[in-house]
């Protein structure tokens, strides 16, 4: 048989440099450590701006959050007052209904008052007047006059 032997002295494993391949080898895992902090730092910082960021917005939220339910407590409150004012206003209307009613009531008592005085004037004046016809009467000795309504006496 015949024994393979290396055509290629170039690629011959005793022609290399083991100390300068080491050296690369070295430098090249160097260079590949750093690459990967840098990704790392980078990566990390990045990491941390991204939560900053969201706690900064958190942070917004959680004010513009506040600031709505304060505003919410507010538009509350005017409601409440504003229904209140209603029902203040109600109560104001009752009462000028209440007062016009009594007011009207208290014109009704007066004019009731004063027609049954002036009935009751009335009523004594038609007495003093009969009883001075009567007295005419007797004083000028005239008969009584008829009942019916065709009389012809004045008196």
């Amino acid at each position: 048989m015949k024994s393979k032997k290396n055509k290629n002295p170039k690629r011959s494993p005793f022609l290399v440099d083991l100390v300068a391949e080491n050296e690369r080898i070295d430098e090249e895992t160097q260079v590949r450590k750093r690459l990967q902090t840098r990704k790392q730092s980078v990566l990390a910082r990045k990491r941390e701006e991204v939560k900053n960021d969201i706690i900064l917005r958190a942070l917004q939220e959680a004010n513009e959050l506040e600031a709505l339910r304060r505003e919410k407590r507010q538009i509350l409150d005017e409601e409440k007052r504003l229904k209140a004012m209603i029902e203040i206003e109600k109560l104001n209307v009752q009462r000028k209904d209440d007062r016009i009613r009594a007011v009207r009531a208290e014109r009704r008592r007066k004019r009731k008052k004063t027609s049954t005085r002036q009935a009751l004037n009335k009523s004594m004046i038609d007495g003093q007047v009969k009883v001075e016809r009567s007295i005419l009467r007797v004083k000028h000795q005239i008969e009584n006059p008829p009942d019916n309504t065709f009389s012809t006496y004045g008196l």
